[in-house]
Protein backbone atom coordinates (compact mmCIF):
# COMPACT_ATOMS: atom_id res chain seq x y z
CA UNK A 1 0.00 0.00 0.00
CA UNK A 2 1.62 3.92 -0.94
CA UNK A 3 0.07 6.98 0.05
CA UNK A 4 0.71 10.19 1.51
CA UNK A 5 2.24 10.98 4.75
CA UNK A 6 0.77 14.45 6.28
CA UNK A 7 -1.96 16.49 4.37
CA UNK A 8 -1.61 17.88 1.12
CA UNK A 9 -1.21 21.36 0.84
CA UNK A 10 -0.80 21.77 4.60
CA UNK A 11 2.23 19.63 5.50
CA UNK A 12 5.74 19.70 4.20
CA UNK A 13 6.63 16.36 6.08
CA UNK A 14 5.05 13.25 7.45
CA UNK A 15 5.78 10.23 9.16
CA UNK A 16 5.37 6.78 8.55
CA UNK A 17 4.46 3.94 11.48
CA UNK A 18 5.47 0.39 11.02
CA UNK A 19 3.12 -1.80 13.44
CA UNK A 20 3.21 -5.29 13.54
CA UNK A 21 5.65 -5.89 10.36
CA UNK A 22 8.32 -8.03 10.93
CA UNK A 23 12.10 -5.80 11.30
CA UNK A 24 13.11 -7.54 7.43
CA UNK A 25 9.58 -6.87 5.75
CA UNK A 26 10.44 -2.90 7.23
CA UNK A 27 14.08 -2.95 5.88
CA UNK A 28 12.98 -4.24 2.49
CA UNK A 29 10.05 -1.36 2.71
CA UNK A 30 12.82 1.49 2.91
CA UNK A 31 15.47 0.49 0.50
CA UNK A 32 12.87 -0.23 -2.20
CA UNK A 33 12.37 2.28 -5.11
CA UNK A 34 9.40 4.46 -4.18
CA UNK A 35 6.47 3.88 -6.51
CA UNK A 36 5.27 5.67 -8.34
CA UNK A 37 2.20 7.68 -7.73
CA UNK A 38 0.35 8.97 -11.06
CA UNK A 39 -3.04 10.89 -10.31
CA UNK A 40 -5.94 11.04 -12.46
CA UNK A 41 -8.00 13.83 -13.88
CA UNK A 42 -9.22 15.61 -10.67
CA UNK A 43 -12.44 17.98 -12.41
CA UNK A 44 -15.39 16.88 -13.53
CA UNK A 45 -18.07 19.84 -14.06
CA UNK A 46 -20.59 18.82 -10.86
CA UNK A 47 -17.23 19.03 -8.62
CA UNK A 48 -17.36 22.80 -10.06
CA UNK A 49 -20.64 23.24 -9.19
CA UNK A 50 -20.17 21.77 -5.82
CA UNK A 51 -17.12 23.74 -5.45
CA UNK A 52 -18.74 26.70 -6.72
CA UNK A 53 -21.75 25.82 -3.87
CA UNK A 54 -19.44 25.36 -1.18
CA UNK A 55 -17.94 28.83 -1.83
CA UNK A 56 -21.15 30.80 -1.95
CA UNK A 57 -23.17 29.20 0.85
CA UNK A 58 -20.49 28.69 3.67
CA UNK A 59 -21.01 29.98 7.15
CA UNK A 60 -17.02 31.52 6.79
CA UNK A 61 -16.82 32.48 3.57
CA UNK A 62 -12.54 32.85 3.54
CA UNK A 63 -12.19 29.27 4.97
CA UNK A 64 -14.75 27.78 2.44
CA UNK A 65 -12.79 29.90 -0.14
CA UNK A 66 -9.38 28.71 0.64
CA UNK A 67 -11.14 24.90 0.51
CA UNK A 68 -11.96 25.48 -2.84
CA UNK A 69 -8.73 26.57 -4.03
CA UNK A 70 -6.80 23.75 -1.97
CA UNK A 71 -8.89 20.96 -4.08
CA UNK A 72 -8.24 23.10 -7.42
CA UNK A 73 -4.62 23.90 -7.42
CA UNK A 74 -3.29 20.70 -5.41
CA UNK A 75 -4.16 18.09 -7.42
CA UNK A 76 -1.49 15.32 -8.08
CA UNK A 77 -1.88 14.88 -11.86
CA UNK A 78 -0.38 18.37 -11.86
CA UNK A 79 2.39 18.14 -9.47
CA UNK A 80 5.56 19.87 -11.01
CA UNK A 81 3.78 19.72 -14.54
CA UNK A 82 3.20 23.00 -15.43
CA UNK A 83 1.15 22.01 -18.56
CA UNK A 84 -1.23 19.69 -16.80
CA UNK A 85 -1.53 22.99 -14.37
CA UNK A 86 -2.78 25.08 -17.26
CA UNK A 87 -4.90 22.56 -18.74
CA UNK A 88 -6.87 21.97 -15.46
CA UNK A 89 -7.32 25.67 -15.17
CA UNK A 90 -8.65 25.32 -18.90
CA UNK A 91 -11.03 22.97 -17.99
CA UNK A 92 -12.25 24.72 -14.89
CA UNK A 93 -13.17 27.82 -17.50
CA UNK A 94 -14.66 25.40 -19.70
CA UNK A 95 -16.64 24.06 -16.87
CA UNK A 96 -17.84 27.60 -15.45
CA UNK A 97 -19.13 28.58 -18.91
CA UNK A 98 -21.18 25.12 -19.21
CA UNK A 99 -22.76 26.05 -16.00
CA UNK A 100 -23.83 29.49 -16.65
CA UNK A 101 -24.83 28.47 -20.03
CA UNK A 102 -27.15 26.10 -18.70
CA UNK A 103 -28.27 28.09 -16.00
CA UNK A 104 -26.91 26.43 -13.06
CA UNK A 105 -24.42 29.48 -12.19
CA UNK A 106 -25.27 33.20 -12.68
CA UNK A 107 -22.59 35.58 -13.98
CA UNK A 108 -20.66 35.96 -10.19
CA UNK A 109 -20.97 32.43 -9.98
CA UNK A 110 -23.50 32.15 -7.26
CA UNK A 111 -25.56 29.01 -7.82
CA UNK A 112 -29.29 29.48 -9.20
CA UNK A 113 -32.13 27.13 -10.54
CA UNK A 114 -31.65 23.57 -10.37
CA UNK A 115 -28.10 23.31 -9.17
CA UNK A 116 -28.77 21.98 -6.27
CA UNK A 117 -30.44 19.33 -7.72
CA UNK A 118 -27.68 18.48 -10.05
CA UNK A 119 -25.20 18.36 -6.79
CA UNK A 120 -27.32 16.20 -5.44
CA UNK A 121 -27.33 13.59 -8.07
CA UNK A 122 -23.37 14.49 -8.74
CA UNK A 123 -22.35 10.76 -8.86
CA UNK A 124 -24.52 10.10 -11.64
CA UNK A 125 -23.05 12.68 -14.17
CA UNK A 126 -23.58 13.30 -16.73
CA UNK A 127 -27.21 11.89 -16.68
CA UNK A 128 -27.95 14.35 -13.40
CA UNK A 129 -27.63 17.54 -16.46
CA UNK A 130 -29.74 15.49 -18.87
CA UNK A 131 -32.58 14.67 -16.71
CA UNK A 132 -32.56 18.26 -15.60
CA UNK A 133 -32.55 19.16 -19.13
CA UNK A 134 -35.34 17.11 -19.55
CA UNK A 135 -37.17 19.14 -16.73
CA UNK A 136 -36.82 22.26 -17.93
CA UNK A 137 -38.18 21.55 -21.58
CA UNK A 138 -41.26 19.92 -20.05
CA UNK A 139 -40.86 16.64 -21.37
CA UNK A 140 -42.24 14.93 -17.95
CA UNK A 141 -44.92 17.15 -17.39
CA UNK A 142 -46.13 15.99 -20.62
CA UNK A 143 -45.67 12.80 -19.68
CA UNK A 144 -46.50 12.76 -15.95
CA UNK A 145 -50.87 13.04 -16.45
CA UNK A 146 -52.85 11.76 -13.88
CA UNK A 147 -55.73 9.40 -14.61
CA UNK A 148 -58.54 11.99 -14.72
CA UNK A 149 -58.32 16.11 -14.30
CA UNK A 150 -58.00 17.00 -10.35
CA UNK A 151 -56.64 13.27 -9.75
CA UNK A 152 -53.46 12.62 -8.00
CA UNK A 153 -53.16 8.92 -9.08
CA UNK A 154 -51.02 8.00 -12.35
CA UNK A 155 -51.56 4.97 -14.19
CA UNK A 156 -49.44 2.10 -14.51
CA UNK A 157 -48.15 2.60 -17.79
CA UNK A 158 -47.33 6.22 -16.77
CA UNK A 159 -45.32 5.24 -14.13
CA UNK A 160 -43.58 1.68 -16.75
CA UNK A 161 -42.69 5.33 -18.66
CA UNK A 162 -41.81 7.00 -16.26
CA UNK A 163 -39.50 4.09 -15.38
CA UNK A 164 -38.53 3.44 -18.50
CA UNK A 165 -36.60 7.12 -18.93
CA UNK A 166 -35.02 6.57 -15.48
CA UNK A 167 -33.54 3.12 -16.34
CA UNK A 168 -31.95 4.75 -19.35
CA UNK A 169 -30.47 7.58 -17.51
CA UNK A 170 -29.71 6.33 -13.86
CA UNK A 171 -27.71 2.71 -13.47
CA UNK A 172 -27.05 1.89 -16.55
CA UNK A 173 -25.42 -1.47 -17.02
CA UNK A 174 -24.55 -1.82 -20.69
CA UNK A 175 -24.16 -5.57 -21.48
CA UNK A 176 -21.89 -6.98 -24.50
CA UNK A 177 -23.27 -6.89 -27.73
CA UNK A 178 -22.78 -10.74 -28.39
CA UNK A 179 -25.92 -10.99 -25.92
CA UNK A 180 -28.04 -10.09 -28.76
CA UNK A 181 -26.58 -12.64 -30.89
CA UNK A 182 -27.12 -15.25 -28.23
CA UNK A 183 -29.73 -18.16 -29.05
CA UNK A 184 -30.21 -18.33 -24.93
CA UNK A 185 -33.85 -17.95 -24.18
CA UNK A 186 -35.13 -15.22 -21.42
CA UNK A 187 -38.17 -16.94 -19.56
CA UNK A 188 -38.84 -14.85 -16.71
CA UNK A 189 -37.43 -11.63 -17.65
CA UNK A 190 -36.95 -8.97 -20.41
CA UNK A 191 -33.21 -8.43 -20.56
CA UNK A 192 -32.59 -5.73 -22.96
CA UNK A 193 -33.92 -2.05 -22.31
CA UNK A 194 -36.11 -0.73 -24.98
CA UNK A 195 -35.02 2.88 -26.24
CA UNK A 196 -35.95 6.40 -24.44
CA UNK A 197 -39.41 7.57 -26.21
CA UNK A 198 -39.21 9.76 -29.39
CA UNK A 199 -39.49 13.26 -27.41
CA UNK A 200 -37.01 12.12 -24.77
CA UNK A 201 -34.58 10.62 -27.55
CA UNK A 202 -34.85 14.08 -29.50
CA UNK A 203 -34.07 16.05 -26.83
CA UNK A 204 -30.97 13.78 -25.32
CA UNK A 205 -29.75 14.15 -28.81
CA UNK A 206 -30.18 18.11 -28.88
CA UNK A 207 -28.44 18.41 -25.49
CA UNK A 208 -25.65 16.29 -26.84
CA UNK A 209 -25.14 17.76 -29.87
CA UNK A 210 -25.05 21.42 -28.02
CA UNK A 211 -22.82 19.88 -25.78
CA UNK A 212 -20.26 18.62 -28.11
CA UNK A 213 -19.96 21.50 -30.02
CA UNK A 214 -19.24 23.43 -26.86
CA UNK A 215 -16.67 20.72 -26.18
CA UNK A 216 -15.13 20.46 -29.38
CA UNK A 217 -14.77 24.38 -29.14
CA UNK A 218 -12.39 23.16 -25.84
CA UNK A 219 -10.23 20.78 -27.46
CA UNK A 220 -9.38 23.40 -30.30
CA UNK A 221 -7.95 26.08 -27.79
CA UNK A 222 -6.71 23.26 -25.49
CA UNK A 223 -4.47 21.86 -28.70
CA UNK A 224 -2.01 24.60 -28.23
CA UNK A 225 -0.73 22.62 -25.01
CA UNK A 226 0.33 19.21 -26.66
CA UNK A 227 3.26 18.38 -27.67
CA UNK A 228 3.79 18.59 -31.57
CA UNK A 229 7.00 16.57 -31.23
CA UNK A 230 5.43 13.90 -29.56
CA UNK A 231 2.59 13.68 -31.76
CA UNK A 232 4.84 13.57 -35.25
CA UNK A 233 6.42 10.36 -33.30
CA UNK A 234 5.56 7.10 -33.44
CA UNK A 235 4.32 5.76 -30.20
CA UNK A 236 5.94 1.97 -30.33
CA UNK A 237 8.79 2.63 -32.76
CA UNK A 238 9.54 5.90 -31.67
CA UNK A 239 10.23 6.78 -35.16
CA UNK A 240 10.41 11.16 -35.36
CA UNK A 241 8.53 12.30 -38.65
CA UNK A 242 9.85 15.91 -38.47
CA UNK A 243 13.42 15.78 -38.65
CA UNK A 244 15.43 16.84 -41.78
CA UNK A 245 16.73 13.27 -42.23
CA UNK A 246 12.69 13.01 -43.51
CA UNK A 247 12.53 15.31 -45.84
CA UNK A 248 12.27 13.59 -49.19
CA UNK A 249 10.16 10.88 -47.64
CA UNK A 250 6.67 10.75 -49.64
CA UNK A 251 4.74 9.98 -46.10
CA UNK A 252 6.03 12.77 -44.42
CA UNK A 253 5.05 15.09 -46.83
CA UNK A 254 2.18 13.59 -47.06
CA UNK A 255 2.02 13.84 -43.44
CA UNK A 256 2.86 17.79 -43.11
CA UNK A 257 0.87 18.80 -45.60
CA UNK A 258 -2.28 18.02 -43.95
CA UNK A 259 -2.97 20.42 -41.72
CA UNK A 260 -5.23 22.91 -43.22
CA UNK A 261 -8.33 22.42 -40.80
CA UNK A 262 -6.97 20.17 -38.14
CA UNK A 263 -5.48 21.42 -35.20
CA UNK A 264 -6.82 19.30 -32.52
CA UNK A 265 -6.94 15.91 -34.47
CA UNK A 266 -3.45 13.78 -34.65
CA UNK A 267 -1.60 13.94 -37.61
CA UNK A 268 -1.94 10.51 -38.04
CA UNK A 269 -5.36 10.09 -37.80
CA UNK A 270 -5.44 13.11 -40.40
CA UNK A 271 -3.94 10.64 -43.30
CA UNK A 272 -7.87 8.98 -42.75
CA UNK A 273 -9.22 11.67 -44.19
CA UNK A 274 -10.01 13.32 -40.13
CA UNK A 275 -10.47 16.81 -39.53
CA UNK A 276 -11.66 19.10 -36.48
CA UNK A 277 -15.07 18.46 -37.86
CA UNK A 278 -14.96 15.05 -36.79
CA UNK A 279 -15.21 16.53 -33.38
CA UNK A 280 -18.39 17.12 -33.75
CA UNK A 281 -19.02 13.86 -34.45
CA UNK A 282 -21.35 11.47 -31.91
CA UNK A 283 -19.09 8.67 -30.34
CA UNK A 284 -15.33 9.70 -31.92
CA UNK A 285 -12.92 7.92 -30.86
CA UNK A 286 -10.89 9.14 -28.23
CA UNK A 287 -7.27 8.46 -30.22
CA UNK A 288 -8.74 10.75 -33.26
CA UNK A 289 -7.68 13.54 -30.56
CA UNK A 290 -3.52 14.69 -29.96
CA UNK A 291 -2.60 12.10 -27.51
CA UNK A 292 -0.45 15.07 -25.46
CA UNK A 293 -3.17 17.32 -24.39
CA UNK A 294 -4.29 14.85 -21.95
CA UNK A 295 -7.76 14.95 -21.98
CA UNK A 296 -10.44 13.36 -24.44
CA UNK A 297 -14.29 12.74 -24.99
CA UNK A 298 -15.20 11.28 -21.81
CA UNK A 299 -14.96 14.72 -20.07
CA UNK A 300 -17.67 15.85 -22.07
CA UNK A 301 -20.97 15.65 -20.22
CA UNK A 302 -23.05 13.99 -23.06
CA UNK A 303 -24.82 11.02 -22.72
CA UNK A 304 -25.14 8.60 -25.76
CA UNK A 305 -28.36 6.78 -25.70
CA UNK A 306 -26.72 3.92 -27.97
CA UNK A 307 -23.39 2.40 -27.38
CA UNK A 308 -21.41 0.25 -29.84
CA UNK A 309 -18.50 -2.11 -29.45
CA UNK A 310 -14.95 -1.93 -31.97
CA UNK A 311 -17.12 -3.95 -34.28
CA UNK A 312 -19.62 -1.45 -34.38
CA UNK A 313 -21.93 -3.73 -32.94
CA UNK A 314 -24.68 -2.36 -30.85
CA UNK A 315 -24.46 -2.53 -26.64
CA UNK A 316 -27.87 -2.50 -25.42
CA UNK A 317 -28.66 -1.66 -21.53
CA UNK A 318 -29.91 -4.07 -19.31
CA UNK A 319 -33.22 -3.49 -18.62
CA UNK A 320 -33.53 -4.85 -14.75
CA UNK A 321 -34.71 -1.67 -12.98
CA UNK A 322 -37.80 -1.72 -15.27
CA UNK A 323 -38.47 -5.51 -15.24
CA UNK A 324 -38.04 -5.38 -11.11
CA UNK A 325 -40.36 -2.43 -11.42
CA UNK A 326 -42.75 -4.71 -13.15
CA UNK A 327 -42.75 -8.05 -11.24
CA UNK A 328 -41.25 -7.30 -8.37
CA UNK A 329 -38.64 -10.73 -7.97
CA UNK A 330 -34.83 -10.95 -7.95
CA UNK A 331 -35.11 -14.55 -9.19
CA UNK A 332 -35.99 -13.89 -12.47
CA UNK A 333 -33.07 -10.97 -13.15
CA UNK A 334 -30.85 -13.24 -10.92
CA UNK A 335 -31.45 -16.39 -13.54
CA UNK A 336 -31.94 -14.26 -16.86
CA UNK A 337 -29.38 -11.48 -16.43
CA UNK A 338 -26.69 -14.03 -14.96
CA UNK A 339 -26.11 -12.13 -11.80
CA UNK A 340 -23.98 -14.34 -9.36
CA UNK A 341 -24.50 -11.87 -6.08
CA UNK A 342 -28.13 -10.69 -5.18
CA UNK A 343 -26.81 -8.25 -2.91
CA UNK A 344 -25.05 -6.34 -6.31
CA UNK A 345 -28.60 -6.52 -7.98
CA UNK A 346 -29.81 -4.66 -5.36
CA UNK A 347 -27.09 -2.18 -4.66
CA UNK A 348 -27.83 -1.79 -8.49
CA UNK A 349 -31.67 -1.50 -7.70
CA UNK A 350 -31.08 1.01 -5.28
CA UNK A 351 -28.75 3.25 -7.02
CA UNK A 352 -31.43 4.23 -9.52
CA UNK A 353 -34.45 4.31 -7.31
CA UNK A 354 -36.37 7.40 -8.30
CA UNK A 355 -36.56 8.60 -4.50
CA UNK A 356 -32.71 9.49 -4.97
CA UNK A 357 -34.58 12.64 -6.75
CA UNK A 358 -37.78 12.97 -5.45
CA UNK A 359 -36.57 15.06 -2.13
CA UNK A 360 -34.84 17.34 -4.32
CA UNK A 361 -38.01 17.58 -6.45
CA UNK A 362 -40.11 18.70 -3.83
CA UNK A 363 -37.94 21.03 -2.19
CA UNK A 364 -37.41 22.92 -5.54
CA UNK A 365 -41.47 22.99 -6.36
CA UNK A 366 -43.83 25.55 -4.75
CA UNK A 367 -46.50 23.76 -6.37
CA UNK A 368 -47.43 20.96 -3.68
CA UNK A 369 -49.89 19.27 -6.21
CA UNK A 370 -47.69 19.71 -9.24
CA UNK A 371 -47.92 16.55 -11.39
CA UNK A 372 -44.08 15.61 -11.81
CA UNK A 373 -43.81 15.58 -7.93
CA UNK A 374 -46.58 13.78 -7.25
CA UNK A 375 -46.03 11.06 -10.07
CA UNK A 376 -42.12 10.78 -8.64
CA UNK A 377 -43.54 10.63 -5.64
CA UNK A 378 -45.85 7.54 -6.31
CA UNK A 379 -43.45 5.91 -8.31
CA UNK A 380 -40.99 5.87 -5.15
CA UNK A 381 -43.33 4.53 -2.99
CA UNK A 382 -44.20 2.20 -5.27
CA UNK A 383 -40.67 1.33 -6.06
CA UNK A 384 -39.34 1.04 -2.40
CA UNK A 385 -42.27 -1.15 -1.40
CA UNK A 386 -41.04 -3.62 -3.73
CA UNK A 387 -37.72 -3.22 -2.38
CA UNK A 388 -38.78 -3.92 0.85
CA UNK A 389 -40.52 -7.01 0.19
CA UNK A 390 -37.45 -8.58 -1.41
Amino acid sequence: MSGRAGRRGQDLMGDVYFFGIPLPKIEKLIKSNVPELRGQFPLGITLVLRLMLLASKADDPEDAKAKVLSVLKHSLLSFKQPRITELLKLYFLFSFQFLVKQGYLDQEGKPRGFAGLVSHLHYHEPSNFVFVSFLRKGLFHNLCQPTRKGSKHFSQDVMEKLVLVLANLFGRRILPAKFQETTIKFYQSKVFLEDLPEDFNDALHEYNMNVTKEFASFLLNVAKLADMKQEYQLPLSKINFTGKECEDSELVSHLMSCKEGRVAISPFVCLSGNSDSDLLQPNTPNHVVLRTIGIDHSRAPVLWSQTFDNQGRRMPLNAYALDFYKHGSLTGLVQDNRWAYPPSLLHHLESCSPSVSTVSLRELCEDEDDNVVLAFEQLSKSFSEKLDEV
